[in-house]
């Protein structure tokens, strides 16, 4: 296959962008994990939380994102049915070949191992707790997409820039701080749950709205232990528990920009990772009715090179109004990887000019 030609020549002014794009992505990963922990400390302080054995048991809740951080190469390689490559495929040859001639450019000790995987969702992964013992994986799916030379050796790019950032400890940290925070607010919102987790002499809030009913009617509504406090507290532990999901998915999304702008900067071929992006993102839409029922897809969608359960807005036209945009930006918020439009968007300008379109 004829590789995707670079565009103008050398990188130019192209790769100050890329580095400063490298750049503003560390930045916004900072401020995420500064946001997370700021909630976290916030609770803390607010909440006063006493160690009971009730608090160390649900501590565990913590240990979940921590355990697949340690065991998700042996995890994901499970799950995908991973297994080294077939020399004799030219396919497997290829990508083997095409993980060598990145190595050297990615400044990581340790070349990871390169494994294949029979699912046909087009797709190529890394993962690991740490570059030491992470791996490259590409399914065959991918093979049958049709991407040159210079394309697929963007996509392993993206790829290698995962385990080359520590992405995977990142949002496996992340998680954790995520399910601290959620126990915290757990444990410290009065009276919803059991008072042996928090330093209260009150009565539990059962007691209090029986005593009320029989005694004070009256008070029953008013936000100080009613039905009315009650069902704010509901309202308030689902809104903060939905701020810190929204904090994990924008980390993820901003690692996600960030092994783009790495993958450009070792190939110097931004419009070779877009053109992957739109003929992986065509192949999937195409298959879309089988991808979409497939359970296993769902469960690693943070995986994916390329969501493939995104709506196809990228057919959609740049109107639609203002609540057309808030729909958009929503939805956005609720996704593991940046839209294909914006990622393709951010690919041109590190290119320096419109990367083909084939959507």
């Amino acid at each position: 296959m004829s590789d995707t030609s670079k565009p103008g020549g050398g990188p130019g002014p192209r790769t100050g962008y890329v580095i400063r794009r490298l750049v503003w992505t560390w930045v916004q990963t900072f401020f995420g994990f500064a946001l997370m922990g700021g909630l976290v400390t916030g609770a803390l302080m607010y909440v006063g939380l006493k160690p009971t054995i009730g608090v160390v048991f649900l501590s565990m809740w913590m240990i979940v994102p921590l355990f697949g951080w340690y065991f998700s190469a042996q995890v994901v390689k499970r799950l995908t049915g991973c297994r080294p490559p077939n020399p004799l495929n030219p396919e497997h040859a290829r990508l083997v070949a095409i993980v060598d001639k990145l190595f050297p450019k990615t400044g990581l000790k340790v070349k990871p191992p390169v494994y294949v995987s029979p699912i046909k969702l087009p797709n190529a992964f890394a993962t690991g707790r740490t570059p030491g013992n992470a791996f490259i994986a590409a399914t065959e799916g991918l093979f049958q997409v049709g991407l040159t030379d210079a394309e697929l050796e963007a996509v392993i790019a993206h790829e290698l820039a995962h385990v080359r950032n520590y992405d995977v400890a990142l949002n496996s940290m992340l998680a954790a701080l995520g399910s601290l925070f959620s126990l915290i607010l757990a444990t410290g919102l009065p009276r919803i749950f059991s008072p042996n987790f928090i330093d209260t002499t009150r009565a539990p809030l059962l007691e209090e709205l029986s005593r009320k009913v029989k005694n004070e009617r009256k008070r029953f509504f008013l936000p100080d232990g009613g039905v009315l406090g009650f069902v704010t507290m509901l309202a308030i532990f689902y809104i903060v528990s939905t701020m810190t999901k929204f904090v994990s998915l924008f980390v993820t999304r901003v690692r996600e920009s960030a092994a783009d702008a790495h993958a450009c900067y070792w190939t110097h071929n931004p419009c070779a990772l877009s053109i992957a992006l739109q003929k992986i993102f065509l192949h999937v839409r195409k298959h879309s009715s089988d991808i979409r029922h497939g359970i296993i897809t769902r469960g690693l969608s943070p995986l994916l090179f390329v969501n493939p359960l995104e709506d196809d807005e990228i057919d959609a036209s740049e109107g639609g109004g203002v609540f057309a945009a808030a729909r958009r930006w929503w939805r956005g918020l609720g996704e593991n990887h940046p839209p294909i439009k914006q990622r393709m968007a951010v690919l041109d300008k590190m290119s320096g000019r419109a990367c083909p379109r084939i959507l």
